[in-house]
């Protein structure tokens, strides 16, 4: 019988192995992390008084976190979300070693995972933040929602580090019928961190699963997630923006798939670029023969700020049962120069009218996230950047920076009002 020691062994063994892309569909499009993690482990040192600056700063100090995760410790304060030792699920686990490189890498070296759990019935919310130092931090999310159940997780992943370092999270959801749960991960590493994500989810009949994710920090980052609607009449809704400056590289890779009749599936990824950044976004999605009367979708979008940034979109369906709907389209493009003329022309200065693009460009996004600490500072964080176009540190952030209210947002989804000049 196979022991955690064993399973350790062949982690490291396929981190050494595997290249850095597996997918024959992307082989020749994937942003390299450009170091060998492994040697990083064990070498960094923590900073108590940084991670406390980190929550003193956040949303002035209004954002109670249950969880406070870093390169040396971990603590919860909620009894719905404990702190175990990754040995005790290295069976249960929906990741494989030898599916990806960084699975592996951060498999074999969680010092924790998280258990949420979330009773039937029950209503619950919980805000997490996660802090690599020097050295890398890896951990697993393990979420359970029970029958009728609903949770709202906000995570807002930070940094330390003043040197090399990285921060990897596996996320693993488990729903049962009827759960309804909205994932929300914000990513505002400094510089100095490669970021790297994965997700699966099992989910039963008629459930709902939305997870909304904003990259913003970070040197490299490779997200690799899998959502399904695998259950008849179940949902699942994934949203992603992606704010790059500087030389930051953004590899986006998400799967989303139809398997249950009736079931729903999105995905909208949105890029904005400035300086020299980069971002692949790659959005695949499948619907599964026996998945009759199911509707999917990919929608990815691009904007460009300066002449130096670059976006590769790469929708991809695969469609494998009749009446069903299903659309996939992508789009980048530079923004328009008359209308950056037009808008200089009534007194607002080029930071100004960036502000006025990107706020708009992802209004219909941030307007759909219905938990407030990560609405509201994802979009303190897009300011930030837009002013100075650094990233890394937690900026103050109230109601007061809020673009786009869901009133604002019709049916369909689709922004309907008018988008606002601030200061």
């Amino acid at each position: 019988m196979a022991t955690y020691e064993d399973f350790v062994k062949n982690a490291i063994e396929q981190y050494q192995k595997l290249p850095q892309e597996t997918s024959e569909l992307y082989k020749r499009y994937f942003v390299a992390v450009p170091f060998e993690l492994m040697n990083y482990i064990g070498k960094g040192n923590g900073n108590a008084a940084e991670i406390e600056g980190i929550v003193d700063n956040a949303l002035k100090g209004s954002i109670k976190f249950d969880v406070v995760l870093t390169s040396r410790s971990a603590s919860s304060a909620s009894e719905f979300a404990k702190i175990e030792e990754a040995g005790r699920h290295f069976n249960e686990g929906m990741h494989s070693n030898e599916e990806d490189k960084y699975v592996a890498f951060i498999q074999a070296y969680a010092k924790n995972v998280v258990v949420i759990n979330v009773p039937k019935n029950a209503n619950v919310k919980l805000n997490m933040l996660v802090s690599n130092s020097d050295e890398p931090l890896n951990t697993k999310i393990i979420v359970n929602v029970d029958e009728n159940a609903s949770l709202s997780l906000f995570e807002y992943y930070a940094s330390t580090a003043a040197n090399t370092s990285s921060t990897g999270a596996i996320h693993e959801i488990r729903m049962k019928a009827d759960a309804n749960a909205e994932i929300n991960c914000l990513h505002n590493e400094n510089d100095k961190t490669v970021v790297l994500a994965f997700c699966k989810n099992r989910i039963d009949r008629s459930a709902n699963l939305r997870f909304n994710s904003v990259y913003n920090g970070g040197m490299v980052t490779r997200v690799r997630n899998y959502i399904d609607a695998n259950s008849d009449m179940s949902n699942v809704d994934v949203t992603e923006i992606v704010f790059g400056s500087k030389t930051q590289k953004f590899d986006v890779a998400t799967k989303i798939l139809n398997a249950g009749k009736g079931s729903n599936a999105s995905l909208q990824t949105k890029a904005a670029l400035m300086d020299t950044s980069f971002c692949i976004m790659k959005g695949y999605a499948k619907i599964a023969r026996g998945a009759s009367n199911s509707r999917s979708y990919v929608h990815e979008r691009g904007i460009l700020l300066d002449k130096g940034a670059k976006v590769d979109g790469l929708p991809d369906m695969s469609v494998d049962e009749n009446n069903v709907k299903a659309t996939h389209s992508s789009a980048t493009a530079p923004v328009d120069a008359d209308t950056v003329f037009y808008l200089m022309s009534k007194g607002i200065n080029e930071t100004g009218v960036k502000k006025l693009i990107v706020n708009g460009f992802f209004s219909s996004e941030l307007a759909k996230i219905s938990n407030m600490p990560m609405k509201e500072l994802s979009m303190a964080v897009i300011k930030r950047k837009l002013e100075t176009k650094g990233f890394g540190e937690t900026p103050e952030a109230s109601t007061k920076d809020i673009w786009v209210v869901a009133s604002d947002v019709n049916k369909d989804g689709i922004f309907k009002g008018h988008y606002k000049y601030r200061e």
